[in-house]
């Protein structure tokens, strides 16, 4: 028996099985085959100032807080950089795949950005617009006053028929209920009392109910809001200046994170919750697939919009390398490529790009030799090709489904 040819065999199986492209596929063979045509970009803002209140912050420790040099919940310096920088590498990522020409500045009617109407969202999206386009005058789009939600990226729960909730309730109860998702939070919580010097962040009441949506409702709310502003302070500072002194490994500070994002965690995991929070964006997708009148779509909201997506479409849950946030990292794109065969037959491509931890916290810059983490996305039950390309239509009836499912739920008729 020839053990090289069996060991390559299986080697081969697992990459076609793991939805990745087989190692032996080159990249040059790979675009032999295929063209990219079309891109849209689902973003979550890049780095902010904490949304907590400075007195409330104030209360959880005797040490004092990071200035971010902006107001509550905006873009900071730090963060618009980042995000400069991101719209830099995709720019040669898509000269590269001749998506746009090194030469010729795109037309107005091929690219669009739209945000919602937050200063973090709208900055972090014309941040990365000048570095893609910086010979462009890239307008972002935004519906209403700046520092109102646009129902695109925030759609209300409320008005729905009784058997919305009723459908939270069970899936709720599957997840754990209360009791079962205030367990996942106390590592990170008995971590965020020692870097405090607060014993009491560690304690108190936990509780997720059912009204007309779902809420969330706990005396730890001081303590969420602090282990957000740690994170952020992270970011920012990269050190354990951060962590008021204390030394946190790359595990506890993975503990922190995952207190605050308990909620957007129970986006994903409550399907009838993650379509309804998803169908406007997915609807946009939709129709950019659909007309195929522009090469590259930038869409730029919160981490509840990333989560509620990739919960809504089923993708399959990954392991995020180097991030502390595991379930929408700060800054990070959920990218989805079209792709076309000589014969004029589209694929997609799913995936989630986010800045590595060295580049949010400042030591290393995103640029062609520090390139962001870039992690493949799949979809339950549906299988790539050998190539790791999903047929287009296996997408769009996805993305169907999705959007209709819970049609009778909402009233609404699609």
């Amino acid at each position: 028996m020839n053990w090289h040819k069996l060991a390559v065999f299986f080697m081969a199986l697992v990459y076609l099985m793991a939805g990745q492209p087989v190692k032996a596929e080159t990249q040059d063979a790979f675009h032999s085959k295929y063209n990219l045509v079309q891109v849209m970009v689902l973003s979550r803002h890049n780095i902010r100032a904490p949304i907590g209140k400075t007195e409330e912050l104030a209360k959880v420790t005797h040490h004092p807080w990071h200035d971010f040099c902006v107001k509550s919940g905006e873009l900071t310096a730090h963060g618009a950089q980042l995000e400069k920088e991101m719209g830099q590498y995709f720019r040669r990522y898509f000269e590269k795949e001749e998506l746009f020409s090194a030469d010729d500045p795109p037309e107005a009617k091929n690219i669009w950005f739209y945000a919602n109407a937050f200063q973090r969202t709208v900055a972090t999206a014309q941040s990365f617009a000048d570095g893609m386009f910086p010979d462009v005058d890239v307008q972002v789009k935004y519906e209403g006053e700046l520092g109102t939600k646009d129902p695109v990226f925030w759609p209300e729960q409320a008005g729905h028929k009784a058997a919305f909730d009723v459908s939270l309730s069970k899936e709720l109860a599957a997840l754990g209920g209360s009791e079962g998702l205030a367990q996942r939070i106390k590592p990170g919580l008995q971590e965020a009392a020692l870097v405090l010097d607060n014993p009491e962040a560690g304690s108190g009441e936990f509780s997720v109910h059912v009204k007309g949506g779902l809420h969330f409702g706990s005396s730890l709310s001081p303590y969420w809001k602090a282990c957000d502003a740690l994170i952020l302070q992270y970011y920012e500072l990269g050190d354990s200046r951060a962590s008021f002194g204390h030394d946190l490994n790359f595990n506890a500070w993975k503990d922190i994170a995952f207190v605050k994002d308990l909620g957007i965690h129970t986006y994903r995991h409550v399907p009838t919750l993650a379509r309804a929070v998803a169908r406007p964006v997915l609807s946009i997708f939709q129709e950019e697939l659909n007309l195929q009148q522009r090469k590259f779509t930038f869409l730029c909201g919160h981490d509840t919009n990333i989560v509620s997506v990739l919960g809504a479409v089923e993708a399959k849950e990954t392991d995020l390398p180097e991030a502390i946030e595991q379930e929408a990292p700060i800054g990070c794109k959920l990218v989805v490529e079209e792709w076309q065969d000589k014969d004029g037959e589209s694929f997609v491509a799913l995936k989630l790009v986010y800045p590595s931890i060295s580049q949010l916290c400042g030591q290393t810059p995103i640029d062609a030799n520090h390139p962001p983490q870039a992690v493949p996305l799949h979809l339950q039950n549906i299988y790539p090709n050998r190539d790791g390309l999903i047929t287009m239509q296996d997408f769009q009836q996805r993305l169907t489904d999705a959007i209709t499912s819970d049609a009778e739920l909402l009233g609404q008729h699609y």
